[in-house]
């Protein structure tokens, strides 16, 4: 049996088996870092419409009109004041002068985006705290 040419075949082989993994997380960095962001931004909003109107549930509805504005369907948890996240909102803030909201965002992010649907994922969480200011009217 001849063995001519089949270092080329093995050399193409193995170049693509270390190279498809390296693409593979290459290409799925994308869709977490803009995940990531999002989650910050959700997380950012919600807190200061917390903080500003004195309610969660209008933190609630910032996070809501967010998911509606992004086009995020499932995938999201919600923890408000050091809770875990979970779906729906778990947690309570106390909403005093000088305390301060915390919403943490987790959503889910594809690892690798197909045609027919999704492959694998991870939970990216972006967190915010915002302060109630010490001097504002409480009434």
């Amino acid at each position: 049996m001849s063995e001519r040419g089949h270092a080329a075949v093995e050399l193409a082989l193995s170049v693509a088996a270390l190279l498809l993994p390296v693409a593979i997380v290459v290409l799925a960095f994308g869709p977490w870092s803009e995940r990531r962001v999002i989650a910050e931004a959700i997380a950012a909003e919600a807190a200061r419409s917390a903080a500003i109107e004195l309610s969660l549930p209008a933190g609630a509805e910032a996070i809501q009109a967010q998911v509606e504005r992004l086009g995020l369907e499932g995938g999201l948890r919600v923890g408000w004041c050091g809770a875990v996240p979970a779906e729906p909102a778990q947690g309570m803030c106390p909403l005093t002068r000088g305390s301060a909201v915390t919403v943490e965002v987790s959503l889910w992010a594809p690892l690798i985006a197909t045609p027919w649907g999704d492959v694998g994922g991870v939970w990216v969480i972006g967190e915010h705290s915002e302060p109630i200011d010490l001097y504002r009217s409480m009434g």
